[in-house]
């Protein structure tokens, strides 16, 4: 049965209205959440899991109705909406590729998650005109290849083959507009914006700290006691900026609060170009000076913007790009000052905002998270054809909860400290407590908190907390904290005593009657003598200094502050919450964007932004799409599925099932592991089920054995660590394992897949015990990990009817590469020299070595930290995947190499040609010869993390569940530059929520163009297309071409690899911990046995 939508408040009546009435849910289904309702309306809310997507895209339930005629008035709330679900459970149930969510699929593919849809209109603007495409615009995207007509291809692609490109090479010039497929029209979640040509200035900001007299004297800098000045942050910084800018009244200036500042005029400063502003903390007596210092003025020509945007012709040609970043940097701060200037929004990063107050969105957590979810809105000003433009986005975010401490740590179960207060020894209840005491101290490391004193005349004191007082606290120094031993590693009020200090003679402090100074005393002791107050024995104590120098505080008086964003790893139970709340529909995220963005974002009466000659239009604009038809895929003896239906299929046809295009290796040596601790009655049923899996990986055109060597490997999966890798050493010559998992535990599967892919060289195919056990849809999942094994043996599971001409030849090689930068992650510090050990980034290279661009072998290596662009290990990797891809096709070498890179901004676009090209080109030279033809290259970038989004105008093309754009749809016009060649791709048909389009760029063209001339952007992106439909694990076309998905899946399968480096939360058993950084050096060397370094290990 469908999962449930979360039934909402009522939509708050406007323009007099009343508000809908309550909708009924079908089934098992219940109202959305909660809207504002209107003149016959209900309200939007609900949600379900996004639909199949490459990283997860956001899918949406809908509400009864929309709004009505504003906010006044209106005194009827409205109802809440019906529910209608996501669709039962399809037979035959093949598993889609996308990770990510999606309803369980209709007509038997399977889509991935949950269902729970609201009713509400299918498409955004049902029932008023739509607007078509803004002439203008339109005509001046078609004219710009009137002008370019007599620019021959030879000349655009002439002198591409160096190393590197010049300057006047970068990214070629747009050859053509697509003009396959049957057109449409969508919305754009994008709103022009008019802008005055006007001059401004924009200012760099340094804010520094100006010390107090009594701390000039010299320091020994080169003592541990010697603190970094002092920096401000977060809110302060935020106030120091606003009340120097105060300083400048007879100036119109905008700022982000951080960094700069965006004048109308040239700013009047003193001297030295620095103001000074004093700053009082809350509950301190004596006030800090700040400096804020100005940089140069430089200026903003939104003029010369404006102008290029109406030509598209720009006097420095490709010499700059992105073209124009202080003017749109400018705007994005002058668009971005009005929200941030207001303290109940919380911004984050560069352009997310989120309400804190009681217009917050938030969704619901489990029961003990200690996190909350924000819905909020992107912005972003973007150059497109003849038009500046607004990008707005429905954005999600994790917060911290705003909770007392006492009732945080009661609701993780960590309040009970006070019966540890005599122990002597650790038992395992201490360890427990202490355990989750760990998990609960790194959460809570820089988290902000207000101190409510008792004394009624203290203001309340905001902090920052790091952790709880632990064993270790005050490192070196003389006079450090003691904590008594009480078997958990933390200190509470009774078992931590601080060294007290006599106060100096003329000090402020006054002495306590009842203390004994220069002598250690307790924390309970102290604030029962100073305050009256009898601390809570039962919780541990807050640090809110540093480790060196803590700095004690009673948990009872803290409380976490509202609008925290927190960068954390959500377990499972709170990414299944996030994704039912994210999951929304696309009318649904169209009516937010043009009514509560608006209002958040203040883009209507905002007199700044009139002031700087800015304006936004009231409504979204539309643009002009196509839809591609789907290719024809084909199996063994080429035969079809019965039909391609919403981007999917199913493994048969009337003729019954279909068996694998091209099976991989005979399998001849396999066995099993389980879980030693199931019944003898249990691991029978599960020897049958391995058996049944064997019967159907024949029946789907594997080569295997049809029963297992010996009885299956029985391991103890409570002590996995050890049992794991005894087990595959006694399993050494098998050809593969099928790993029955007790349950899910990234742990076990990350230890799984180091010992086997790393240690041993033995394929692994990992399933959970529920899944092989149930029996509903048993034919389909079998079948789905058979699949993924004949990828990994070397097989092809499908093919096209037709395969692209580029590729038929035989003389093709594509590629795709990837680097990830872990986040989320424990903050780990080197133990001798206390600085933080950044992990390293991950790389992931693929390259195809058949025409049929089924297998795609990879290898993987480290890059540092936080760095995107590849050095000079690219040109060896390069190197051994066109030897590999040489010794698959008759000793030659490809003619031609497809490049699709993943995930760079575009700022790096021409770092890519100007560092990674000339490795490519050099791994080239080296194995073609210096004076041989050389491969012709394009490379195209992949981005699916963008904020671009399509809503449809006509129900008619929609999909049927999600409502969605249809799969296939292209938009390469109305939101792009004509100049440069990219368009957005959305292939696989998102099941609920809202798709997200694949955005591809062009950087280098010495392919397409010369070949298909005119026809250029059309072949790219049929290609592109169709190699959609040729994931091999999936029976579903997908949202990014293979290349770019399975090097994303290769950099996860290496984090799986390092998984001390990125996922282990105890600091005493990682083994980097122990001394310096030389064990994450050897963790990061790690690399895929030889038995499994030239296959597709990965999948």
């Amino acid at each position: 049965m469908a999962d449930r939508g979360r039934g909402g408040r009522g939509g708050r009546g406007g323009g007099g209205g009343r508000g809908g009435s309550q909708g009924q849910g079908g089934g098992s289904f219940t109202g959305g959440g909660g809207g504002r309702g209107g003149q016959g309306g209900g309200g939007y809310g609900g949600g379900g899991r996004g639909a199949g997507a490459y990283r997860g895209d956001a899918g949406g339930g809908y509400g009864g109705g929309g709004r009505g005629g504003g906010r006044g008035g209106g005194a009827y709330r409205g109802d809440s909406g019906g529910g209608y679900g996501g669709g039962g459970r399809g037979g035959g149930a093949y598993r889609g590729g996308d990770r990510g969510g999606g309803g369980r699929g209709g007509g038997g593919y399977r889509g991935g998650g949950r269902g729970g849809y609201d009713s509400g209109p299918a498409v955004f603007g049902l029932g008023t005109a739509i607007p078509q495409p803004e002439p203008q615009v339109t005509a001046q995207e078609n004219s710009s290849f009137t002008s370019k007509s007599g620019t021959s291809v030879a000349q655009l692609t002439q002198g591409l083959s160096g190393l590197s490109v010049n300057s006047a090479d970068v990214f070629p010039v747009r050859p053509a507009f697509g003009h396959a497929g049957q057109d449409v029209v969508l919305w754009a979640n994008y709103f022009k914006l008019e802008a005055k040509p006007l001059s401004l200035y924009k200012y760099g900001l340094t804010v520094t700290h100006q010390p107090f007299a009594t701390d000039a004297k010299p320091k020994d800098t080169t003592s541990k006691e010697a603190r970094p000045p002092k920096e401000a942050k977060g809110a302060k910084l935020h106030r120091i900026i606003t009340d120097a800018l105060r300083q400048l009244p007879d100036a119109r200036t905008a700022t982000e609060f951080k960094s700069q500042v965006i004048s109308s005029k040239e700013l009047k400063l003193p001297a030295s170009n620095a103001l000074q502003v004093a700053y009082t903390e809350a509950g301190r007596h004596r006030a800090e000076t700040w400096n804020v210092a100005f940089g140069k003025p430089i200026p903003i020509r939104l003029d010369e913007l404006i102008a290029y945007l109406s030509s598209m012709k720009d006097a420095s040609g490709d010499a700059h790009f992105p073209k124009f970043p202080d003017e749109l940097d400018a705007l994005n701060v002058i668009m971005g000052h009005v929200p941030r200037a207001d303290t109940s929004v919380t911004a984050v990063g560069r352009g997310r905002m989120f309400a804190t107050d009681n217009r917050k969105d938030e969704g619901n957590m489990p029961t003990g998270s200690m996190l909350s979810i924000l819905r909020g809105y992107f912005q972003s000003v973007r150059p497109a054809t003849g038009r500046l433009l607004l990008n707005v986005n429905v954005t999600h975010g994790v917060f911290r909860r705003d909770l007392r401490l006492n009732d945080l740590l009661a609701l993780k179960g960590i309040n009970t400290m006070g019966r540890f207060q005599n122990t002597t020894a650790a038992s395992p209840d201490s360890e427990r407590f202490a355990s989750i005491a760990r998990t609960v101290d790194r959460s809570l490391n820089r988290a902000k908190i207000l101190i409510r004193m008792p004394s009624k005349e203290t203001t309340p004191i905001q902090r920052f907390m790091s952790g709880f007082a632990k064993t270790g606290d005050g490192g070196t120094e003389p006079n450090r904290p003691r904590i008594r031993f009480n078997g958990t590693g933390f200190g509470s009020a009774y078992t931590t005593s601080f060294f007290l200090r006599k106060p100096a003679a003329g000090s402020r402090s006054t002495i306590i009657q009842g203390l004994k100074y220069d002598d250690y005393v307790t924390v309970a002791t102290y604030y029962l003598k100073k305050y009256n107050i009898e601390a809570d024995r039962d919780l541990p104590l807050v640090n809110v200094g540093t480790r060196d120098r803590p700095e004690y505080m009673l948990a009872e008086l803290c409380q976490l502050m509202s609008g925290q964003p927190i960068k954390a790893r959500l377990s499972p139970s709170e990414q299944d919450e996030m994704i039912k709340f994210a999951c929304r529909k696309p009318a649904q995220n169209a009516f937010s964007i043009t009514t509560k963005a608006r209002e958040l974002l203040r883009l209507d009466d905002n007199h700044l932004l009139t002031s700087f000659g800015l304006s936004v239009t009231k409504d979204l604009v539309t643009v002009k799409g196509r839809e591609l038809k789907p290719p024809v895929v084909v199996y063994k003896g080429g035969s079809s599925p019965k039909s391609v239906d919403n981007g999917g299929w199913l493994m048969k046809n009337d003729a019954g099932g279909l068996r694998v295009f091209q099976a991989g290796s005979r399998i001849q040596k396999w066995t099993y592991i389980y879980d030693a601790r199931l019944d003898r009655p249990t691991a029978e049923t599960v020897r049958k089920l391995v058996l049944a899996f064997a019967v159907q990986c024949n029946n789907t055109g594997l080569e295997i054995a049809a029963a297992p060597t010996g009885n299956g490997k029985a391991i103890s999966f409570g002590t996995y660590r050890t049992a794991i890798p005894a087990a595959f050493r006694e399993l050494r010559g098998a050809q593969f394992v099928l790993v029955v998992l007790p349950h899910k535990d990234t742990a076990v599967y990350n230890l799984v897949k180091k010992v086997a892919d790393v240690d041993e060289g033995i394929t692994t195919v990992c399933v959970v015990q529920s899944k092989l056990m149930q029996e509903v849809g048993r034919t389909g999942y079998f079948t789905n990990v058979a699949i993924k094994l004949n990828l990994k043996t070397g097989g092809v599971n499908q093919s096209l009817r037709t395969v692209h001409s580029l590729i038929e030849g035989g003389t093709t090689m594509v590629v795709g590469y990837d680097v990830t930068h872990p986040t989320n992650m424990v903050i780990r510090r080197d133990k001798n020299t206390g600085k933080e050990i950044r992990p390293p980034s991950l790389v992931g290279l693929v390259a195809s070595v058949d025409r049929h661009l089924a297998q795609w072998p990879a290898e993987s290596w480290t890059n540092e930290g936080g760095v995107e662009m590849l050095d000079e290990k690219l040109v060896g990797a390069f190197k051994r995947r066109l030897k590999l891809w040489q010794a698959k096709n008759s000793n030659r070498l490809p003619q031609n190499i497809l490049i699709y890179r993943d995930g760079v901004s575009e700022g790096q676009f021409k770092t890519v040609l100007e560092k990674e090209l000339p490795h490519i080109r050099l791994a080239c030279r080296g194995l073609y010869g210096e004076k041989a033809k050389q491969p012709r290259i394009t490379i195209v970038v992949s981005v699916k993390r963008h904020q671009t989004r399509f809503y449809p105008t006509d129900e008619r093309h929609t999909h049927r569940i999600s409502k969605s754009p249809k799969e296939g749809t292209v938009v390469d016009r109305g939101v792009t530059n004509v100049r440069y060649w990219g368009f957005f791709m959305q292939a696989h048909a998102s099941l609920q929520g809202t798709a997200r389009p694949a955005h591809y760029t062009v950087l280098l063209d010495e392919i397409f163009r010369p070949d298909y001339k005119d026809k250029a952007a059309h072949e790219l992106e049929k290609l592109t297309h169709e190699m959609c439909y040729l994931y091999g694990r999936a029976t579903k076309a997908v949202s990014i071409c293979p290349p770019a998905y399975y090097a994303d899946l290769v950099c996860t399968r290496a984090r799986a690899h390092k998984a001390e480096l990125y996922d282990n939360d105890n600091d005493d058993t990682s083994s980097m911990q122990s001394g310096s950084t030389g064990g994450q050096t050897s963790i990061s060397g790690r690399q895929v046995h030889e038995n499994l370094k030239n296959t597709m290990y990965y999948i």
